[in-house]
């Protein structure tokens, strides 16, 4: 899988370029909010900002940053290692600054959220706290208050596979058939067949796609071995969320697209659309991959079978 290279240019980047004169200037907000759809523009952006702070290449391995990360397949930012963070904020700095990086900040429980307000309103001198999401409104309003915001923009990138442009041309047909065929077709074998198939390929796509991600992305630093299992773990679940996101915004605007050529499908479009809402929710929870295909795929023929048949087109 071809990936977005988010790592050039950043300087040219409107709001980095305001960063980076307040740095100069000596008026660098205490806490940093960068929202945005590309994941690896919001990484690449927060460890660019942390070290202009620090005046170092690598940020992530310096005595002087922290990092928060969501841990676990659950992907959620604890209280132990928020605990952790704050309490290292207290202790002397080997350069005089300090640089915190939180990464998917909507992911905080919210105990450790409460844990770290008071960090995040009145940090020590000199710190600076970089907090990064793509779902801006999942993040706790008291957050969203204490943090100057600076959205990248981005598009989500496109996948660019060979086997990923079959399968979302084949689904592009699945739903086009269900589009065009009679409601009382729809549950025939030459639905639930190819259902299912999507089903299957789709599972072994995302983790083809996270194979090759992994062996090209850069691990996570580990500083505790310890804590290493749930790094790792947590690590690989981020990339495997943004890869099937890229799948499911695809899916998306297929299914969008084939509603402008059947407008009078509007309502059966709306609603798969919704449906696919859900099937995110549920991926986000941790919920088997195929099993969440298979539910938004069956409720897809669903709406489609129970139009009236006026509907069909």
């Amino acid at each position: 899988m071809k990936s977005l290279d988010a790592s050039s240019n950043l300087e040219n980047i409107p709001a980095l370029k305001v960063l980076a004169r307040s740095r100069v200037e000596g008026r660098m907000p205490h806490a940093v909010l960068f929202t945005g759809q590309n994941t690896e523009l919001l990484l690449k952006a927060s460890e660019w900002l942390a070290g202009l702070y620090l005046e170092v290449d690598d940020p992530l391995s310096h005595a002087d940053c922290r990092a928060l990360r969501p841990s676990k397949k659950s992907r959620r930012i604890g209280i132990d290692s928020t605990q952790e963070v704050v309490g290292d904020l207290r202790l002397t700095s080997t350069t005089g600054r300090r640089v915190v990086i939180i990464y998917d900040v909507d992911r905080f429980s919210p105990e450790a959220a409460n844990c770290f307000l008071k960090t995040l309103e009145e940090p020590p001198a000199n710190t600076l706290i970089i907090l990064q999401t793509t779902n801006y409104y999942r993040v706790l309003p008291t957050v969203l208050s204490r943090s100057l915001r600076f959205h990248l923009g981005g598009e989500t990138p496109v996948i660019q596979d060979a086997s990923w442009n079959n399968w979302i041309k084949e689904f592009e047909n699945f739903i086009n058939k269900l589009a065009t065929s009679k409601p009382t077709q729809n549950r025939s074998t030459e639905i639930i067949i190819p259902l299912y198939s999507l089903c299957a390929r789709f599972e072994v796509l995302l983790q083809l796609f996270l194979d090759d991600a992994l062996e090209k992305a850069p691990p996570p630093p580990i500083v505790d071995e310890e804590d290493k299992k749930d790094i790792v773990e947590a690590y690989e679940e981020s990339i495997r969320r943004g890869i099937w996101n890229r799948m499911l915004v695809a899916m998306e605007e297929k299914i969008r697209l084939i509603g402008r050529s059947h407008p009078s499908l509007s309502l059966q479009i709306a609603s798969t659309v919704t449906v696919l809402e859900s099937s995110r929710v549920r991926l986000e929870l941790s919920y088997p991959v195929i099993s969440a295909m298979e539910n938004f795929l069956l409720q897809t023929v669903r709406i489609f079978a129970n139009r009236p048949p006026s509907s069909s087109s």
